[in-house]
């Protein structure tokens, strides 16, 4: 869900593969979150990506790749985010991989176009906390071996998550599909032991103030781009786990969760 005062430019450390330069390169790479800073490449290449996701911090983090118009500075951005704006005019969101608690890693595989794009995340007020980073996406031989094929599918629609597949304890791969024709995306929590799914709506409506009924663990940010396809490698515990797109509207007090956009389920 949009809200000013709640982004988060991340760590990335680019791993180059070692091999000769006039052969295309794995175009693989390491994300990693920390609470008070941000190291990241200067550029990576354009096409399909296997990103791996750790959140090294103290807090939940995610982390968005926003491509930025011509002219636009990260600082302009957080400028116009911060002056109330959601979605800076210009500026499209490009997925990644949605909020993780400390210490989890998870997988992903998009695509990413050629452009200039801002690292953020959009949890809480960590926007105010850090300096903008952009990364450039440049069109340069590349290879990337395709996501594996998915245990699970999951097409978001207007409002709900239909899932197609059993989740399990472990290991599995989920492709994640945007059908709309909305913009949504899909977060994944663990709820603790003795809270349910309306502790969790409860939080999430009071700004994710205090401590938090469930872990998240991993999830697919939204796309401007709807044809995008996301798939997540996550590592499931058992217990009880709720789907859950916490994007606004579709009216002023309906946001896409409470218009039928929760899934529970249980991994035993």
């Amino acid at each position: 869900m949009r809200h000013p005062f709640r982004a988060l430019v991340l760590v990335l450390a680019f791993s180059a593969c070692g091999t000769p330069a006039s052969e295309p390169q794995t175009n693989s790479f390491d994300i990693s979150a920390i609470d008070d800073g941000f190291r990241a490449p200067d550029a990576v290449a354009a096409g399909p990506a296997h990103i791996t996701f750790t959140n090294d911090g103290s807090d939940t983090h995610e982390m968005m790749f926003v491509r930025l118009p011509a002219g636009m500075t990260g600082a302009n951005y957080l400028d116009l985010v911060r002056g109330g704006e959601p979605f800076p005019d210009g500026a499209k969101d490009f997925s990644g991989p949605g909020l993780t608690s400390p210490g989890l890693t998870v997988q992903v595989w998009l695509d990413l176009d050629p452009g200039r794009y801002l690292l953020a995340c959009w949890y809480r007020g960590h926007l105010t906390d850090l300096d903008p980073h952009v990364l450039i996406v440049e069109e340069r031989p590349t290879t990337s071996p395709p996501p594996p094929a998915p245990d699970v599918t999951i097409r978001m629609v207007d409002f709900a998550f239909n899932v197609e597949g059993g989740f399990r304890r472990g290991e599995q791969v989920i492709r994640v599909e945007t059908i709309g024709p909305s913009m949504h995306e899909l977060d994944m929590f663990r709820l603790h032991d003795d809270a349910t799914i309306e502790d969790l709506e409860a939080w999430q409506d009071a700004d994710k103030v205090g401590s938090a009924p469930a872990d998240p663990v991993g999830g697919v940010l939204d796309s401007h781009d709807l044809s995008r396809v996301v798939s997540l490698r996550v590592d499931l515990e058992p217990g009880r786990y709720v789907l859950w797109c916490n994007m606004d509207g579709p009216t002023e007090d309906l946001s896409h969760a409470r218009a039928g956009m929760r899934h529970e389920f249980v991994v035993s």
